[in-house]
C-alpha cells in the first residue's frame, strides 16, 4: 500500500539514505500556498471546498487532502495551538491584532500579510522583562486533541512534522529587528537575559508538546532566519554567542520526549553559517533559497551532504511567480538532480508559494517532481 511508504521514505531521506523515490513535501507553514494562489489552484482543479486558513499572519491556506493526495505528498503536519484564554484584540477598522507575545500586527491596505508594527518591550532593561506578560507554556489548551490528531496522521502512514518560531525571531518580534540587532552590540546583558527568558518559554512549550505527540511526530522545524538576499543578518561569532545556545535548548526539549529530527528554517544567504548550524545539532536545513547569494544546490550537496538533509529548493521569489511551465520543469529537474542522489533531500518550494503564482506553475512543479522523483 502506497501510504505505508510515506514515513519510511521521508525518514530515509532525513538519515541521508536513498529511499525508493525522493519524498515530496507540500502544505506546511513554510511550504504552503498563499490564499490567493490556493483559490486559483482550486478553481483550476475543480475543487469546490471552502478555503481554510493555516496561518493568519502569513495569509496561508490549509491545503486540502485531495490535493495532497493528487501530488502523492509524503508529509503531514500538526501544530501547537494558542492558549484559549488569549484575546487577540482584533481591530477590524485598522486590521490589527495582538499575538500571545504582546506584539501588534497589522495588514496594510491592499496587503497580503500582517506585519509587526508595535513591539512590547520598548526599553532594554531587566525590569521590562520582569513586567512583560509572557505566554504560559503550560496552558493545557495548547495541547488538547493533538495526540489524537498526530496519531491519526501517523496511523495513515505519513511522516508527521511541526513548526515553532525560534528564540532569535521571537526576540526581534519583541524588540523590533533594528533594536534587537543593536542590543547585541550595546545591550549585551539585556539581550542575553531576554533570550534566556524566551528560551525558557519556547523550550517548555516544546517539551509539553512532545509529551503529547512524541510517539507520532518525526521532526520539528525551528524558524530562525539568519540571512538576507546577499549576506548574513548576523556574524558567525554573534550566532555562536547570541543565537545557538538558546536554539539548542529548543532542540533538547524536543529530543527529551521523542526521537524527532531537528530542522532549521532560515531564508537567505546562510552558506557561511552552515558549519555552525550543523554543530548546533541541526539535521535538516530548510528552505534552501537558491536565489540568495551562495546557495548553489550542487555546492551545498557536495560540501554538506554528509551532514544535512536538504528540504525545499524550488524558488518562489521569481521562478514560481514569473517563470514558464518549461522553466519550472527544468529547475525541478536540476534541483532534484543536485540534491537527490544518495538520499538526503525532501522536495518542496523554497518557502510559501506566493499569490501571483499561476496554478499551471504549481501543477508543473509537482507533476514534474513526481515524474523525476524515481531514482
Amino acid at each position: 500500500m502506497e501510504n505505508s511508504k510515506h514515513r519510511e521514505r521521508v525518514l530515509k531521506a532525513f538519515n541521508r539514505q536513498q529511499p525508493d523515490r525522493i519524498p515530496i513535501d507540500f502544505g506546511s507553514k513554510g511550504s504552503s500556498l498563499v490564499i490567493g494562489a490556493y483559490d486559483k489552484l482550486k478553481e483550476k482543479l475543480g475543487l469546490e471546498k471552502p478555503t481554510e486558513i493555516l496561518d493568519t499572519r502569513l495569509g496561508l491556506a490549509q491545503i486540502d487532502s485531495e490535493i495532497l493526495d493528487k501530488f502523492k505528498v509524503d508529509t503531514r503536519y500538526v501544530y501547537m495551538k494558542g492558549a484559549a484564554s488569549h484575546d487577540p484584540q482584533w481591530n477590524t477598522a485598522e486590521d490589527t491584532f495582538v499575538d500571545e507575545w504582546g506584539v501588534t500586527l497589522k495588514k496594510p491596505k491592499g496587503g497580503l500579510y500582517y506585519d509587526y508594527v508595535r513591539f512590547p518591550i520598548q526599553e532594554p532593561n531587566i525590569q521590562a522583562l520582569k513586567t512583560h506578560q509572557w505566554p504560559d507554556p503550560d496552558d493545557p489548551t495548547r495541547f488538547e486533541g493533538l495526540r489524537e490528531e498526530a496519531k491519526a496522521l501517523y496511523d495513515r502512514g505519513y511522516a508527521v512534522g511541526t513548526y515553532i518560531k525560534g528564540v532569535w525571531e521571537t526576540t526581534w518580534a519583541l524588540r523590533s529587528m533594528e533594536n534587537a540587532c543593536l542590543d547585541l552590540l550595546t545591550e549585551k546583558k539585556f539581550y542575553l537575559a531576554m533570550a534566556d527568558r524566551v528560551a525558557d518559554v519556547l523550550s517548555r512549550m516544546v517539551e509539553n508538546f512532545f509529551c503529547e505527540v512524541g510517539d507520532y511526530v518525526q521532526w520539528i522545524c525551528v524558524t530562525c532566519d539568519l540571512g538576507s538576499q546577499e549576506n548574513l543578518l548576523i556574524s558567525p561569532q554573534a550566532y555562536k554567542e547570541f543565537v545557538r545556545p538558546f536554539e539548542i535548548r529548543i532542540y533538547e526539549a524536543a529530543r527529551k520526549h521523542s526521537s524527532a529530527k531537528i530542522a532549521q528554517h532560515s531564508c537567505g544567504a546562510v552558506y557561511p553559517l552552515i558549519p555552525n548550524i550543523i554543530d548546533a545539532g541541526v539535521e535538516i536545513l530548510n528552505p534552501i533559497q537558491t536565489s540568495a547569494k551562495g546557495m548553489d544546490t550542487a555546492k551545498l550537496k557536495a560540501e554538506f551532504g554528509n551532514h544535512l538533509c536538504f528540504w525545499g529548493g524550488i524558488d518562489v521569489q521569481q521562478l514560481m511567480s514569473f517563470g514558464t511551465v518549461q522553466d519550472i520543469a527544468q529547475e525541478v529537474e536540476r534541483v532534484m538532480g543536485d540534491l537527490g542522489p544518495g538520499g538526503g533531500y525532501l522536495f518542496g518550494p523554497s518557502h510559501d508559494i506566493q499569490t501571483m503564482t499561476p496554478p499551471e506553475n504549481v501543477l508543473a512543479m509537482y507533476e514534474t517532481a513526481l515524474q523525476r522523483a524515481q531514482y
